[in-house]
């Protein structure tokens, strides 16, 4: 981890801390905004991903999958393959490691050890924040591909391996929150190399968290606000579903509880105001910020079971 990722991870789970404590909360947008603008750029470096991806498909691939459809346990050499062929720029290789793993937790091929040991592995600084301070790169689909392993172990441990303590979880909801805050990369489906989605799988990951009880609303507050602060600032397009996923969780999650209904608002009229007061839009980028939050507001709208003093305030304003 960079110097400049570290303090910004330290700065951001102070804030969270800080919300469930309740020793803050109007002032949390502003905050988790200003991180935001300070994540720098970083010049582009080399990616080495998997250089095996063709021996993979035509030779181990095969049968770990016919191993899994006859319900025969993989060894420890099968499983880190499929890890490993996460980082894969190979569309075919990259998701069909991950078909491999969710059918290994469906069928509970898997003991609780073995999940808590690929949570670790996929939280390591060195694969979750890959590569990601820097322009357009290869290593996406290896963040995009952690983050939607971490949704699948999240649900494998609510739906009965019971292996994450309430710890692992406030410092999953951590790590991915700081994923969040430095993630620029918008792209959707990318050619021959298949799906990046990084905005859309790292709302599908705060969906899952929804379902969480045990968590406290500050974390709620917190995770909202983190993705709503870096979705406003994105100055490339998100126009391959990504708004529909970010529009469902928020809706899920407002319908839980009018706490999250009025903070979204608060921080919604202060979103119109920042649109407001930019000046100079004379660049694509610059479009794309007005661009974007329309797309999200008419994704709300069409949201099933979006609040109606929600709905309202947006078509109010926005219709």
């Amino acid at each position: 981890m960079t110097e400049s990722i570290a303090s910004l991870g330290s700065q951001l789970a102070k804030l969270h801390q800080r919300v469930d404590n309740a020793e803050i909360f109007q002032s949390l947008y502003h905050r988790v905004g200003e991180l935001t603008e300070q994540v720098p750029i970083q010049k582009k470096t080399s990616y080495a991903p998997p250089a095996d991806d063709r021996i993979f498909i035509r030779q181990a691939l095969p049968v770990i999958e016919a191993q899994i459809k006859a319900q025969h346990p993989l060894d420890q050499d099968q499983m880190q393959s499929l890890i490993y062929h996460l980082a894969s720029v190979s569309r075919s290789a990259r998701e069909r490691s991950r078909q491999a793993i969710n059918d290994l937790l469906a069928d509970q091929l898997i003991d609780p050890t073995e999940t808590a040991g690929w949570t670790d592995y996929l939280l390591q600084d060195e694969i979750l924040y890959a590569h990601v301070l820097e322009p357009k790169n290869q290593a996406v689909f290896l963040r995009s591909s952690a983050v939607s392993m971490l949704r699948s172990l999240l649900m494998a441990d609510r739906y009965g391996y019971f292996f994450l303590t309430d710890e692992d979880l406030q410092k999953i909801i951590d790590k991915i929150a700081l994923l969040v805050l430095l993630e620029k990369d918008t792209r959707g489906f990318v050619g021959r190399q298949g799906w990046a989605h990084m905005f859309y799988e790292l709302p599908s990951l705060f969906n899952e968290l929804t379902e969480r009880n045990e968590l406290l609303r500050g974390d709620h507050i917190f995770m909202m606000t983190v993705l709503l602060e870096r979705y406003r600032r994105l100055k490339t397009p998100l126009e391959m579903g990504e708004q529909n996923e970010v529009a469902d969780y928020l809706a899920r999650l407002m319908k839980r509880h009018r706490l999250y209904q009025d903070y979204f608002l608060m921080e919604l009229r202060d979103w119109r105001q920042w649109l407001d007061q930019q000046e100079n839009v004379v660049n694509e980028g610059d479009w794309h910020l007005f661009f974007n939050y329309q797309r999200l507001m008419n994704a709300l709208l069409i949201t099933k079971d979006l609040p109606l003093k929600v709905a309202s305030e947006i078509y109010k304003k926005e219709i």
